[in-house]
């Protein structure tokens, strides 16, 4: 019996280990968390303390401060970053805990209220719905250069909103061989509709989409991503990043080319969310 006992212990953790996503190689989501935690609190010094470190050693010695914490290497940790960009549905669950973490933690310093649109919004007509930073800066020194939303509310969004991502950009070379992309999508019940949208140079840009008329929203996500192997830029700013929501005929939108594909697996939805290089 003993034997047996022991033989259903080892048969389940190895039945754990296989539902594993993350190779053994890759940091796991548990510490990656923690990681991009560090690393966003790391970013955040440094654009906001720009006189104290204005050359490239200066801002490393910040990032290499993160890397000793957590006893990994930066080609670990760049590596790793790699492998979740192709795989950008866990990413992304990963990136929306390591934002609540970062809630969590202003809200205790006192009466800061992170996120202003946390309770139910999805009957509100014309209302921003964008709950992250307005602003966002692609650095060719990274190795994922992606800026990734994910907004679930609370009750369904009414059928038929429309949602309008708008930004401002600057810093666009005409050089560059890959441009930055814009993907936003929502989620019906069975149905994901998705729309595109390249920034082609400086500007404002807006990237419309119109979802079924008949179906309520469940969620919006997406992501803005630049892939330039050649690194032909200083940094590229977006600023003034917001997302309406309009509800069914509350505003005429002239409605964009858009593509309707079936409700995906996470694997599908990952390679589904990477642009075509």
């Amino acid at each position: 019996m003993n034997k047996l006992r022991i033989y259903g212990i080892w048969l389940l953790i190895g039945m754990a280990a296989s539902c594993s996503k993350v190779p053994d190689h890759i940091i796991s989501e548990k510490k990656m968390r923690a990681m991009l935690y560090d690393m966003q609190i790391a970013e955040a010094m440094v654009e906001t303390n720009y006189e104290t470190y204005k050359t490239g050693d200066e801002r490393q010695t910040v990032y290499d401060g993160v890397f000793s914490k957590h006893h990994i290497t930066q080609a670990e940790y760049d590596s790793s970053l790699v492998w979740y960009g192709e795989n950008m549905e866990l990413y992304m669950r990963i990136y929306k805990l390591v934002l609540k973490d970062i809630n969590d933690n202003i809200a205790s310093m006192g009466d800061i209220k992170p996120n202003p649109l946390s309770g139910d919004v999805s009957a509100k007509d014309s209302i921003d719905v964008w709950i992250y930073n307005r602003n966002f800066t692609f650095k060719p020194e990274r190795v994922f250069n992606a800026l990734t939303f994910d907004i679930a509310p609370q009750k369904p969004y009414s059928s038929g909103s429309s949602y309008v991502f708008s930004l401002s950009v600057w810093g666009v070379s005409p050089n560059l061989k890959h441009r930055p992309k814009i993907r936003i999508n929502a989620v019906h019940a069975d149905t994901i509709i998705s729309v595109n949208k390249d920034i082609t140079g400086d500007g404002y840009y807006e990237a419309i989409l119109k979802t079924v008329a008949t179906k309520q929203v469940k969620r919006v996500y997406g992501h803005i991503v630049i892939n330039d192997s050649d690194a032909l830029y200083h940094r590229i700013y977006i600023d003034d990043i917001r997302l309406m929501k309009y509800n069914y005929g509350s505003k005429a939108l002239t409605a964009p080319q858009t593509d309707s594909l079936p409700l995906l697996s996470a694997e599908q939805m990952g390679k589904a969310l990477l642009p075509e290089i």
